[in-house]
């Protein structure tokens, strides 16, 4: 299964519709343009995952523990928030398609769908699996599209530009001061959470750029549609924005697409969680053994989160310390590699300056996280294990252990740039081999 569709499906989960939907009430359009920068710099730090986990660049001798520290951090995370989407996606089923169905038992349904999709050969679970994220995607700007269509009194985006322009910038956003900035970039960039996935499938940083590009478009269509038909203090207030942009469409009938889109991309993101357990745990199992990791892995993660939300964790407000502790230390992990990358490229002599933008947005997206903490024993107690399983990751897993040490990259560094200065590589002259001699009968006079 391709990384590139897990990623695409954490991005538009529940919490990923939210966040967009909250960056348009506090940013306006000027949201749009920050999303544009949040894309680049997922690209920018993709890009230096990829020449520092290859070891092509390299900038110290243990460039592997901030890969270990970054897959505690995607685990970690990646399991609390799926408490938190299945939650919502309960929600959604009771109150969008059967009231009589309880919140609960909707997020049962939709966790046990995706634990038995696990247990499915390749070719039936790729196929599920696509095929609901595509429909939950198609949805999604399908909502934005028709909101853009023309509307009562008037036309939308184009015909009515300076109505867009209004809310550039809102009163929330100059009310906020500083930090309403500094906020509306975390949302920028946590919107696109989550894009390194394809590299744990793939040692390829290439892989995550269709992902970041098809959730950049689909992320700015919804952002112009919300600020079409609601004010951005209407957005800011809602913790579903995402539904009272899609109640516009159709005549309320948009309900039931966004409804499909928040149910759908919890079944992809909870199925690709799986996915991703169970291929770090198939690189640890006997050969014979592998083809049962997914369903393994599904088995006990699907039943830790079902712990919790029997529990009722989806609800509680220490869920939400855990989270944030979770992507501080994803957005941490995404600083560090950003400096090794910084480091290892002035080492190679490259041009470097640009990636300190890159570094400076994820230190404030990872500073962010640790405000308005209600439970810190929570926060502190969660950073302190991901960073205890990080280091343990780091060291043990081979992937990260199969490059050169940093000695032989400096030396063939060192030969390539004289090389490309103009300077000749003196060869021994070849020798002639005797036999090779013996073995020539034809004779030219």
């Amino acid at each position: 299964m391709s990384g590139i569709f897990t990623s695409l499906a954490v991005m538009l989960s529940p919490r990923g519709l939210e966040v967009v939907g909250h960056g348009a009430g506090l940013g306006g359009a000027a949201f749009i343009g920050l999303l544009v920068l949040g894309a680049l710099v997922s690209v920018c730090t993709a890009r230096s995952m990829d020449k520092l986990s290859s070891g092509e660049l390299r900038a110290t001798p243990v460039d592997r523990v901030a890969f270990g520290f970054l897959d505690a951090a995607r685990f970690f995370t990646l399991i609390v928030l799926a408490v938190s989407w299945l939650g919502i996606a309960g929600n959604a089923v009771n109150e969008i398609f059967i009231n009589s169905f309880p919140n609960l038992a909707a997020s049962f349904f939709i966790l046990s769908f995706a634990v038995w999709a696990c247990f499915l050969s390749d070719k039936y679970a790729g196929d599920l699996f696509g095929g609901s994220l595509t429909l939950a995607f198609i949805s999604l700007v399908y909502v934005a599209i028709m909101v853009n269509q023309p509307v009562t009194g008037g036309m939308g985006y184009p015909t009515e530009l300076p109505l867009m322009f209004k809310p550039l910038m809102p009163a929330a956003l100059g009310d906020a001061g500083p930090m309403g900035w500094v906020q509306l970039i975390f949302l920028a960039v946590l919107a696109f959470i989550g894009f390194d996935l394809p590299l744990v499938f793939e040692n390829k940083g290439a892989r995550a750029y269709p992902a970041i590009f098809m959730v950049l478009v689909a992320f700015v269509l919804f952002n112009w549609a919300a600020l079409l038909v609601e004010t951005p203090e209407e957005l800011l207030g809602s913790t579903v924005p995402h539904l009272k942009v899609a109640a516009h469409v159709l005549d309320g009938k948009g309900l039931l697409l966004m409804g499909g889109t928040i149910i759908l991309a919890t079944f992809a993101a909870v199925f690709g969680l799986f996915q991703l357990f169970g291929h770090r745990v198939r690189g640890a199992v006997a050969e014979s053994y592998s083809k049962y990791a997914a369903g393994g892995a599904a088995v006990f993660i699907g039943a830790v989160i079902a712990l919790m939300l029997a529990n009722g964790w989806a609800g509680k407000e220490e869920l939400e310390s855990l989270i944030s502790a979770g992507l501080c230390f994803w957005f941490g992990s995404y600083a560090l590699v950003d400096l090794l990358g910084i480091i290892a490229m002035r080492r190679a002599r490259r041009f470097y300056l640009p990636r300190f933008l890159t570094l400076g947005l994820h230190a404030i997206a990872a500073a962010v996280c640790c405000l308005n903490i209600e439970f810190m024993n929570y926060f502190l107690y969660a950073v302190g294990c991901m960073a205890v399983a990080g280091i343990a990751l780091g060291f043990s897993m081979k992937e990260y252990c199969n490059y050169p040490p940093l000695e032989e990259v400096d030396e063939d560094d060192t030969s390539v740039a004289d090389s490309d200065e103009g300077e000749e590589v003196q060869s021994d002259p070849v020798q002639d081999d005797p036999e090779d001699e013996e073995l020539n009968i034809v004779s030219y006079k």
